[in-house]
């Protein structure tokens, strides 16, 4: 699967991306009153970019620029007019060797367009 495949509402299954940024881990209230930790980290692969939103205290933080991760049982909704990527319960990313197989941020053409903006 890619990134131009990944449909608001919809599963994902398996997914091969590259972390382009994280942003700062932040804290925000959640709907039922809860405080949780939020970090959001830019990926992309040869066919677009995408937020990906880790929520809790400990998810993203073995993650940095350059690193391949494979996503497997997350999901995806719209917000604010973009798909953005979340694990949802049963989800989870893995860290993968980069064997070349997806393109680098420089190839990506990422590296000075796509950032996270620190709201």
């Amino acid at each position: 699967m890619k990134l131009v495949e990944v449909e608001p509402g919809k599963n994902i299954s398996n997914l091969i991306v590259r972390v382009i940024s994280v942003a700062p881990a932040r804290m925000i209230q959640t709907r039922a009153g809860r405080k949780t930790m939020l970090k959001e980290v830019l990926v992309a692969d040869d066919s677009g970019s995408a937020i990906l939103s880790l929520w809790g205290f400990n998810e993203g933080n073995d993650l940095s620029a350059g690193m391949v991760i494979k996503i497997e049982d997350g999901w995806a909704k719209e917000w604010q007019g973009k798909v953005q990527l979340s694990l949802g319960r049963s989800g989870k990313y893995e860290l993968l060797e980069d064997d070349g197989s997806v393109p680098s941020i420089t190839e990506l053409g990422a590296s000075k367009e796509s950032t996270i903006s620190e709201e």
